[in-house]
């Protein structure tokens, strides 16, 4: 079943699994006293989040509280003077600090705001501190979560499908080229715009990292985790991407995780040192009676579990079968409307709503 809550759906390895105090943070505009040094508290911080920047949170309007994470919250929030609307994300520097998660936000910021001009990116627009917390403000998407969409639809058509793969990949292509590595690549880090094009948010595990490089912090959210990061002996790479893309592309098409997922999963949780063939030995069900020959050779490419043989480029992406016929500049350019697809699909609307 899926968790709708999103403090337990958030990467369990970015904190410790101490319970979230509840703090001014429920206030998001009150300043409380800090046991750091202000100057210090501040400086840590910069240049990435001003201390006297152009905008602060008396400019703006809570509308309404979107969720909570391991640093804070984000909110719904409109510009007082323009009337426009944003994304903010409220964080907890005493948090941060503790989990030593200065440089991890603060990449985040950087790569937000130097990728936001990718039409599948949602760029930072404001950043700024205060003596307790640090403000992340970015663009505001009103079509909410990919992850609710398929929760009102169950499954996705191939054709919609297709368009959202491809839009995902073009933002995956962007971002490695650019030497950053994703790694939380999830239907809850996706959100949609009016029209139902992609946005990928959350930069909080992003990482540079150039590409044909290799890493090997365990982090990401699990059912997503490529066989390699679980498996602590080998380093990995941006190939990971691509497989976090194979398991969100067997849930649009199939309304499930693959099922070598949850084995995975189970056995990561409970494993001695000398499972980890038995976890590489783990493949997934691709033949889904559901999904067409080519759509299974999509998920068989992209949940291949050697990093070395995995479907890892747009380029490969662009010559298998599944996307025979498909352009991609014209997705790249949004020509296809997504809410027109669904409508083409479900004149009626979403089939859960037709049940009620």
């Amino acid at each position: 079943s899926h968790h709708t809550n999103y403090s337990t759906s958030r990467p369990w390895s970015r904190v410790s699994r101490r319970r979230w105090q509840n703090s001014t943070l429920n206030n998001p505009w009150e300043i409380s006293k800090t046991a750091w040094p202000v100057s210090q508290n501040e400086a840590l911080f910069l240049p990435d989040f001003k201390i006297q920047g152009d905008v602060s949170e008396k400019d703006f309007e809570v509308i309404a509280s979107l969720k909570k994470g391991a640093f804070g919250r984000v909110f719904h929030i409109k510009k007082k003077d323009t009337g426009t609307e944003y994304a903010m994300k409220v964080l907890s520097k005493s948090k941060i600090i503790e989990d030593a998660g200065i440089n991890q936000v603060k990449d985040e910021v950087k790569i937000q705001t130097m990728c936001g001009h990718n039409p599948f990116i949602a760029g930072c627009i404001f950043s700024w501190q205060n003596k307790k917390q640090l403000f992340i403000v970015s663009t505001y998407f009103e079509g909410g979560e990919l992850f609710d969409l398929l929760q009102n639809y169950v499954i996705l058509p191939e054709e919609l499908v297709k368009l959202y793969v491809a839009e995902i990949s073009l933002a995956l292509d962007f971002l490695h080229n650019l030497g950053i590595i994703y790694r939380d690549l999830k239907l809850e880090n996706i959100l949609l715009d009016n029209d139902g094009h992609t946005h990928l948010i959350d930069f909080g595990l992003s990482k540079w990292l150039k590409y044909g490089c290799r890493t090997n912090t365990i982090c990401g959210t699990l059912q997503y985790m490529a066989p390699e990061i679980l498996n602590f002996s080998q380093p990995y790479g941006h190939a990971v991407d691509w497989w976090s893309l194979g398991v969100l592309a067997c849930l649009l098409l199939t309304g499930k995780y693959p099922s070598a997922t949850q084995q995975r999963v189970s056995l990561y949780i409970h494993r001695s040192q000398n499972e980890n063939n038995e976890m590489n030995s783990l493949t997934s069900p691709f033949k889904d009676h559901q999904c067409s020959p080519a759509a299974n050779d999509l998920l068989q490419r992209l949940l291949e579990n050697d990093p070395q043989k995995r479907l890892k480029s747009l380029n490969s992406l662009k010559n298998i079968s599944f996307f025979k016929g498909f352009n991609f500049s014209e997705a790249r350019s949004k020509k296809v409307s997504p809410k027109e697809l669904l409508k083409k699909y479900f004149p009626q609307g979403p089939p859960s709503h037709n049940a009620n």
